[in-house]
């Protein structure tokens, strides 16, 4: 019973509470949603590296079907209504938590690609206060959280041994296409789907357009002049990214027909997030 207790008690989030607080882990918690990735991750793309940031976008991907598949299979219910106070969640599970678990796995991969302590530190830091911020916020509780960091860390690690051993270079990118397509539809027909929890084939899409349209294009360019390229790209990615999206939730097509248009609408999205605007500035002479 106390183990119970220590797993799924939230009463001490209660008494840390204060308007400010409140404010600021609900901040927090918004690098843990997809806005805020997608607009990093193109960011982190235009702005320091194309070919980081891709491996990065890659494992979230991976993280979060893990992440998506677990909630839906499991399907643990979230704290009590009374501690919540994140209303973003919507029908979404508790266990595991996906913003600890896609913390992990983000933050984690940045200090391993970049390789600088003070980045490092800063890492270590966010992951921290995202995974916290999800049981102030009383939408988690702490063995949400601890699987959440758990699953975070063995995908990382896995990722990691990966890249030590080289297992990229076993198959062409084509064959990498192969599997990526083949893993894709394994998971979409085995996804634990039931009434509001279906797989997400955009996300499954901008997933494999991705790999594909990924470019090397780097914005070499003094300061002055790559910042506002940069920023202009990225408010071209959110435009972009809400345009999709609402083209996506108004699609009715059943069946086959309507997963194949919403699958083409995620890999439309990265090939212009990926390809289309990166070379637009080359054609521009801003690269």
């Amino acid at each position: 019973m106390e183990v119970v207790s220590f797993w799924n008690d939230l009463s001490w989030a209660l008494d840390l509470r204060t308007p400010f607080l409140n404010i600021f882990f609900d901040l927090v918690s918004l690098a843990g949603y997809p806005t805020f990735l997608i607009l990093f991750l193109s960011f982190g793309y235009f702005y320091w590296s194309p070919e980081k940031f891709s491996r990065i976008a890659m494992l979230l991907f991976v993280s979060g079907l893990v992440n998506g598949f677990l909630k839906d299979y499991f399907q643990d219910p979230r704290p009590a209504m009374e501690f919540m106070l994140d209303p973003r969640i919507g029908q979404s599970y508790g266990w595991p938590s996906g913003h600890a678990q896609i913390a992990v796995t983000l933050w984690g991969l940045i200090a391993i690609e970049f390789k600088k302590n003070w980045l490092t530190a800063f890492c270590v830091l966010m992951i921290g206060l995202v995974s916290f911020s999800r049981m102030y916020l009383g939408v988690h509780d702490i063995g949400d959280v601890f699987a959440g960091l758990l699953i975070g860390i063995i995908i990382l690690a896995i990722w990691y041994i990966a890249l030590i051993y080289k297992f990229y270079d076993l198959l062409s990118n084509k064959l990498w296409m192969v599997t990526i397509l083949l893993s894709q539809i394994i998971y979409y027909l085995s996804y634990p789907t039931h009434i509001n929890h279906e797989p997400s084939v955009w996300f499954l899409g901008v997933m494999f357009g991705w790999y594909i349209f990924a470019s090397k294009i780097e914005i070499n360019k003094p300061e002055f002049v790559k910042i506002p390229v940069v920023l202009i790209s990225t408010v071209l990615v959110f435009i972009t990214m809400i345009a999709i999206s609402n083209i996506n939730e108004a699609i009715t097509i059943q069946g086959i027909s309507g997963v194949l248009a919403s699958y083409v609408l995620g890999v439309t999205f990265s090939l212009i997030v990926t390809w289309l605007i990166p070379n637009t500035w080359t054609k521009l002479k801003l690269t």
